[in-house]
């Protein structure tokens, strides 16, 4: 299935603004700077609900990244209520000005998955992960156990899924959409080695995170 260029949450903003521009640029007397403003907006939410096309030619060894952003942390701990084991886990810090559709690291089948409300403190801020809004996908990927957590941040008031439990994916396919910036968590089995380094930028659907061992 063919993924349109705007994630559709942002129509609901897209198709009105530019309507009321028209009204105002056109059928009224009043100021034009209301109707650049207008303007200004839609042109906003065309850039940050785009869902730009992402390809990778990486192997099935890999996993890619689940989210576009800025790697913020790579730490080896345990999981016990997902992973059930100890396991490695990058996080991804995403900007207002990265793309915010999240992507499936791999092929696999969705087991699992869990909304927790909460906070909505600064994505950056220490123990977000327990704290603040949060969206738990838990996928089978060939008998191993990948988790992704979208979690939400101070301007991302909503996180939505676009998967449910049973739904088969390919790697890259779209899982859901934080607005506004957050942060995405990827938990995996130490089997894998980290390809990425703090600091990195990373591309949902694209970038190499991770790769197995041998």
């Amino acid at each position: 299935m063919k993924e349109p260029f705007i994630a559709k949450e942002g129509l609901k903003l897209i198709i009105p603004s530019f309507v009321l521009f028209i009204v105002l640029a056109f059928f009224t007397h009043l100021p034009p700077i209301l109707a650049l403003f207008v303007l200004l907006f839609c042109f906003f939410c065309i850039f940050f609900f785009r869902n730009p096309k992402r390809h990778s030619d990486l192997g099935p060894e890999c996993l890619i990244s689940p989210a576009d952003g800025t790697v913020s942390g790579i730490t080896s701990m345990m999981e016990s209520e997902f992973m059930g084991t100890e396991c490695l886990r990058i996080s991804i810090f995403m900007s207002p000005v990265d793309v915010h559709v999240n992507r499936a690291p791999c092929d696999g089948r969705i087991v699992s998955m869990v909304h927790r409300a909460g906070d909505f403190a600064l994505a950056f801020k220490k123990d977000i992960e327990k704290e603040n809004e949060r969206n738990y996908i838990l996928m089978d990927h060939g008998g191993e156990r990948i988790l992704i957590v979208q979690i939400a941040g101070f301007l991302a008031r909503r996180i939505i899924p676009y998967v449910k439990v049973g739904d088969s994916l390919n790697r890259g396919n779209p899982v859901g959409i934080i607005a506004f910036g957050s942060r995405v968590d990827i938990y995996f089995p130490k089997e894998y080695e980290p390809m990425v380094q703090l600091r990195e930028k990373v591309k949902a659907g694209y970038t190499m995170l991770a790769k197995k061992r041998g």
